[in-house]
């Protein structure tokens, strides 16, 4: 880390040590932080969650709880890749302002001690100089390097060989509120990665909803034609189409709320860990997503045949 940086981490940890209080610890109604506001008071300063002095203002409370439990949410996959790893490399897909990977990364780095890189993608320039500059504030500027590009396998790895200086072995891929069928792009590339965990946060499902409008139809001809349950509806089957295409392809795949609706209303988790022991049982997860697709209209994912070669 910069000498100068440094110094600054130093002098913010010291200051929230000196106001988080034993009072004003039990204030924050939470037994077990990942990121405790002491320990992780550079990375929450860096974000823009603490103050100067280390403290949380009120209005900033709820987005606290609000990393934490995004953190909390994949925890398990974590502990998981930290017992089988020493060295983790992550990829952060549409990485936007990456507030996910970083949360990852010093949880990785600073509560499990695990060697970890995470490279960033994303189109907007501007938006990978802001990650750059958190980064590095956080000190965590060495872990996550942001580049712009697309989404795609080969320059993925390309890209990590560039930065890192090595070729990588990709454990998690990570998307956080990546729009519409950017998710799905996410999805596709951990997969053909072969990432361990796939974990996304999905934004704007907009594709099954358009499909529903353009073809109206069946026992859900009420809510096809209807825009506002149509858009509703149609976020949640999409999440579900996912899950399924996901366990098809190999992984152990659940939803999960990621943090209270009254914090955040995008809040599915998408949460898939690859367990080779699943390839045999990926017909039934086939099944049940034809299934799924027919008793809603007919209108599935294009996702589904981008996923088709791993089931097969």
């Amino acid at each position: 880390m910069d000498p100068t940086a440094r110094a600054w981490a130093e002098e913010i940890t010291e200051r929230a040590r000196r106001h988080w209080t034993e009072e004003r610890l039990a204030s924050l109604g939470e037994r077990t932080l990942l990121l405790a506001p002491v320990e992780a008071a550079p990375l929450l300063r860096a974000l823009g969650i603490a103050r100067d002095d280390g403290s949380i203002p009120p209005d900033r409370i709820r987005k606290y709880r609000q990393v934490n439990h995004m953190v909390a949410a994949i925890g398990p996959s974590l502990v998981e890749l930290s017992a089988a790893h020493e060295e983790l490399d992550l990829l952060d897909a549409a990485c936007g302002k990456s507030y996910l990977s970083l949360l990852v990364a010093w949880v990785l780095a600073h509560r499990f001690r695990r060697r970890v890189r995470v490279l960033g993608i994303d189109r907007n320039a501007a938006l990978v100089e802001e990650v750059r500059r958190i980064a590095a504030l956080a000190g965590l500027g060495e872990v996550v390097r942001p580049v712009a590009g697309l989404l795609e396998a080969t320059d993925a790895r390309a890209r990590f060989a560039e930065v890192f200086g090595r070729a990588p072995h990709f454990h998690a891929l990570l998307a956080l509120h990546a729009c519409d069928t950017a998710t799905d792009d996410a999805i596709a590339l951990g997969v053909a990665l072969d990432a361990t965990l796939i974990a996304v946060v999905p934004c704007c499902q907009a594709e099954l909803s358009r499909r529903w409008a353009e073809a109206p139809g069946g026992a859900f001809e009420a809510i096809h034609g209807s825009p506002h349950l149509r858009r509703e509806v149609a976020a949640h089957l999409t999440d579900a189409m996912r899950m399924l295409l996901l366990r098809r392809a190999g992984y152990e795949a659940s939803a999960l709320e990621l943090v209270p609706t009254e914090h955040q209303p995008k809040n599915t988790l998408l949460r898939a860990m690859r367990r080779p022991a699943l390839d045999g049982q990926t017909a039934g997860a086939d099944e049940a997503y034809r299934a799924l697709v027919a008793a809603t209209g007919g209108a599935g994912l294009a996702l589904a045949d981008r996923l088709a070669d791993r089931a097969r």
